[in-house]
């Protein structure tokens, strides 16, 4: 049936290319049909995914706390219930779909950067039900990143339904990408740029069309259906930015670019922190005897053991209520879950109009801690979730809390008002966090609809960004891919070299010597052949190594040497062969590698068998020519 379908579409995308081009189009324009195939369908994706984590949330602490007080009597469910849900996650993740834990941008990304885009379609099944009811129950994490690799496992099933060609792929993850965090963020614009700028590294208008175009009607889609199922005129998104903020004045003055730029310092360390101790929780956890089925549980019921003691002392003790954010802005824990109800809370101005004491600010200088502690509990123990909800938390609090302290050092100054510092910490964190500026500011400038917010928003993101890079390089998404093995480079550069192969380089004929030969062949072969670099093979033709120009200048500096010499004294063993699949990036790192000039090419069918060498000048020539097609 499967391959029936696809013979289908294949045969369908050949006569659409084909109209397409009698029409002046390129062939590839049939992508954009596809884009908009792949904004319908990830949307769709997208509101079944919002609307699971809800009911899972609403089931297990709305309906939960009606019988049994979650905050009072019953407050032991708050370590049970978030570990039921790791438990789940373990379970269904280890034996029944097998997915990869932890949070899946990095996933797509290395599936661009490897593979070409290849991405299993039932991942989106999978992440859909273990990303819910990690959320749902309680872990800290978010849903962007895992609609992210549900966008994107729906665009390569679209991909391979219709049999798009191999270099394309990645274009058409990239629409799948944009239209997934378009949907779940009501941010279009912010989505095309997380896709041109994390996942894709590409900004050339060849990936801007379709990623736009997916982009846009994946917001149209659901903007429908969210008119449909809630009978609601217009649906604003999972993070409703409260009316009272849109189009609140921000001063700009000299004192407030220096208080912005200490805020974008603050939070470009606090990102730094999560990303670190991040990866060190992933360690510590992938070290533990415990069955990974049971890591997720164990990171659940320590997230419950901290809710608890959050409840209990800044709750009971020193805010004498049972809960320092009410029920019913937020259900959970404050570090719990996505967080966005705590975070509307500190982005609404009347939340500011009551007197905080040191009590409070005490308060959200622990919630900083606590929410990078529970994402870590939650992701590194294997529960699947994104960071971007968490990092968008981080900021609101980390923002708060300076915009009180300025407020209370500068008192009746104009323009400190805290909420503004807690919308702007939210695209500083994530800046920080991800290393995408101009994603960060185009996100936050989504959330509000105000422009005014755009200037404090570039100088806290780019300082952010900034600060974060001066200790450490890597963002959270490309530390992930170099302890995986894959570097990434300066982003057009090293994209069109993923999309090119040794097999589109015109390849030298390859002179083969055998290791026994004496070194004065080598030396006839010179002069009868011009020959410069030589392939070595054993007694049964298998590739063992090189022989290059500047092993040959060596040996010339000894003459009386040669008659003694064999090929195996002077050759290079270590010098890989490259297969005619591999693409340019990889050729490029091991002509770097191993200094040489030359490098041996096989095909997959022999990959012992020598057909020819790839020579330096001639990749570049063929990435030249790559610059201007593109």
């Amino acid at each position: 049936m499967i391959r029936r379908l696809s013979s289908a579409g294949a045969h369908l995308r050949v006569l659409s290319g084909r109209a397409l081009v009698r029409l002046g189009l390129r062939e590839e324009s049939f992508l954009l049909v596809l884009a908009v195939l792949v904004g319908v369908i990830t949307a769709t994706a997208a509101v079944a995914f919002h609307e699971l984590i809800v009911l899972i949330r609403t089931l297990l602490y709305e309906r939960t706390n009606a019988h049994v007080p979650l905050y009072g009597a019953g407050i032991v469910l708050l370590i049970a219930l978030p570990a039921l849900g790791g438990l789940v996650v373990g379970l269904v993740s280890t034996y029944v779909v097998r997915a990869r834990e932890g949070h899946g941008v990095v996933d797509v990304m290395e599936s661009v950067a490897r593979s070409s885009g290849f991405i299993r379609p039932g991942v989106a099944v999978e992440k859909i039900l273990t990303s819910a009811v990690t959320i749902g129950s309680g872990g800290s994490a978010g849903a962007e990143g895992p609609i992210v690799q549900i966008g994107a496992a729906i665009a390569a099933g679209v991909g391979s339904l219709f049999r798009v060609a191999r270099p394309h792929m990645p274009l058409l993850i990239g629409c799948g990408s944009a239209a997934g965090i378009s949907a779940i963020f009501n941010a279009p614009i912010g989505g095309v740029l997380f896709t041109l700028e994390v996942i894709l590294r590409d900004f050339s208008l060849r990936t801007f069309t379709p990623v736009v175009l997916a982009s846009v009607i994946a917001n149209v889609t659901t903007q429908a259906i969210f008119r449909v199922i809630h009978d609601a005129p217009e649906y604003k998104a999972i993070f409703a930015l409260p009316p009272e903020i849109v189009g609140r004045h921000v001063t700009r003055d000299w004192g407030q670019v220096g208080t912005f730029i200490l805020l974008g310092t603050v939070c470009g360390l606090v990102g730094v922190t999560l990303t670190k101790l991040m990866y060190r929780s992933e360690a510590l956890f992938g070290g533990m005897r415990l069955p990974r089925a049971l890591r997720p549980a164990l990171g659940g019921a320590l997230l419950g053991v901290m809710g608890v003691a959050y409840v209990m002392i800044f709750g009971w003790l020193m805010l004498k209520t049972d809960k320092p954010f009410t029920f019913q802005h937020y259900p959970m824990p404050a570090f719990f879950g996505d967080g966005y109800g705590v975070i509307q809370q500190l982005l609404t101005p009347a939340f500011y109009a009551q007197p905080h004491t040191g009590a409070f600010l005490l308060l959200l200088a622990f919630l900083v801690g606590a929410k990078i502690v529970a994402t870590c509990l939650t992701l590194s123990s294997g529960g699947s979730g994104g960071i971007i909800a968490p990092s968008l938390f981080l900021g609101a609090v980390t923002g708060a809390g300076l915009g009180l302290n300025l407020a209370w050092l500068r008192p009746g100054a104009p323009g400190v008002m805290p909420e503004v510092y807690a919308l702007v910490g939210m695209g500083a964190v994530l800046a920080a966090v991800v290393h995408a500026p101009l994603a960060s500011i185009l996100i936050v400038f989504e959330l509000t609809k105000d422009d005014k917010i755009i200037l404090p928003a570039m100088l806290a993101c780019i300082f952010a960004t900034a600060s974060a890079r001066l200790v450490l390089p890597d963002s959270i998404y490309t530390l992930g891919l170099r302890r995986r093995g894959v570097r990434l480079g300066a982003a057009v550069d090293e994209t069109l070299l993923r999309r090119l192969t040794v097999e589109q380089v015109d390849l030298e004929p390859a002179t083969v010597v055998a290791m026994s030969d004496h070194f004065q062949r080598v030396l006839d072969l010179v002069s009868l052949t011009s020959a410069s670099a030589f392939a070595v093979v054993d007694d049964k033709g298998t590739y063992a190594g090189m022989v290059v120009a500047d092993d040959i200048q060596t040996a010339l500096l000894a003459r009386e040497a040669i008659p003694l010499l064999l090929v195996r004294d002077a050759m290079r063993p270590g010098v890989p062969l490259v297969r005619t699949s591999d693409d340019l990036a990889a050729a490029l790192d091991a002509f770097a590698r191993y200094d040489v000039d030359h490098l041996p090419v096989s095909v997959a069918s022999a990959p012992t068998k020598v057909i020819g060498l790839i020579s330096r000048a001639a990749l570049m020539r063929r990435y030249q020519r790559g610059l201007t097609e593109a």
